[in-house]
């Protein structure tokens, strides 16, 4: 699947129709208690969705990396409860550009932090040895995909977590974060890291998040809007109100330049251009966007905003969740103030025009 844009807009018309078949608030409320929907992660893979941008020869569906991003946003969008962006993202990335198959299932990858995670040959085998915390669906993952280091050098390994020792966690928007603890765990897979490093890592978990953030503004907003033009206050629709309607179209305008910010950097991974820069661009506009666009969202929608039976905070949740992921808006702006020091005073307005 080699996706021009009218084929990427199928992808995109195809995955939209899905999730919104599939995810509404009993599935999202349940997924609070579970951690996931095993349910929708099914029909994602009957769709191939979750092998989008994952090529052929190591079991994906093919594809660019901005066909998963468009696929990603329509996640975020509809705050899907699976794994997508750490199998296709993440996990499959690493098996691929190690030479390794992508199994099926979901799948959950780390470390992109400061924690090592060891291994040594065993004979035939990989041992696999490390503790980490917070990895993003361990639990229901059917392969923990790690970077190990090894005196060799750095290794991809694929471990069955079953064979870990699991502490479940949880982020703001209970989410699966879990400590994951590996006592020479035998690998189902090994091979060396080629292109594979700590800092890639970090690199896609971030443009993952703005991605997943950018459609979850999106919906949001779309929330936000609806109830305004619902929603009757002295004897108007508050939608009516100048006062919400600048704060509304304030909104409006942080989605857009959120969009575009993620959507620019995932075109800027896959053609190897200025990667860093327009990642960290894009973590720290869609964060800035995530803390300004769910406060007028609350705003906007009073006290019925906060309540477990309104969609609302399964999207602003996330919002807050997502921002601090692989780095937030402060440690993104450090790195992006670095880059721009380096290069001097001459190149930067030409790095911020053509990025």
């Amino acid at each position: 699947m080699n996706a021009p844009d009218d084929v990427r807009s199928m992808l995109v018309e195809s995955a939209t129709r899905l999730l919104n078949d599939q995810v509404d608030q009993k599935m999202l409320d349940a997924a609070k208690d579970d951690g996931w929907s095993a349910r929708l992660w099914h029909a994602l893979e009957e769709a191939e969705l979750p092998r989008v941008g994952i090529p052929e020869e190591a079991g994906g569906a093919g594809g660019t990396l901005s066909d998963l991003a468009a696929v990603l946003r329509v996640a975020g969008r509809f705050a899907a409860p699976v794994p997508l962006a750490e199998t296709a993202m993440l996990s499959g990335w690493m098996l691929a550009s190690a030479g390794l198959p992508v199994p099926r299932g979901p799948l959950a990858a780390g470390p992109a932090g400061d924690e090592v995670v060891r291994t040594r040959r065993d004979g035939r085998r990989w041992l696999v040895s490390g503790t980490l915390a917070r990895v993003p669906w361990a639990r229901v993952a059917a392969r923990l995909v790690l970077l190990a280091q090894a005196d060799q050098g750095a290794v991809v390994v694929s471990v069955d977590p079953a064979r870990c020792a699991i502490r479940p966690g949880r982020n703001l928007a209970t989410e699966p974060r879990d400590g994951v603890l590996l006592d020479n765990v035998v690998a189902e897979a090994a091979a060396p890291a080629t292109n594979v490093t700590r800092s890639a890592l970090r690199l896609r978990g971030a443009l993952a998040r703005a991605l997943l953030t950018a459609g979850a503004l999106e919906r949001t907003l779309e929330l936000a809007v609806r109830y305004a033009q619902e929603r009757v206050q002295f004897g108007r629709r508050i939608g009516q109100f100048q006062a919400i309607q600048q704060e509304l179209a304030r909104f409006a305008g942080e989605v857009a330049a959120a969009v575009a910010a993620a959507l620019s950097a995932a075109g800027a991974m896959e053609r190897g251009s200025d990667v860093t820069l327009a990642v960290a661009s894009a973590k720290i506009r869609t964060a800035e966007a995530a803390r300004e666009g769910a406060l007028i969202a609350h705003q906007v929608h009073g006290a019925i905003g906060v309540t477990s039976e309104y969609l609302l905070h399964h999207s602003t949740l996330r919002l807050w969740a997502w921002r601090e992921e692989y780095g937030n808006e402060a440690e993104w702006a450090t790195t992006l103030g670095g880059i721009i020091q380096k290069r001097g005073a001459d190149a930067f307005w030409p790095a911020i025009t053509t990025t």
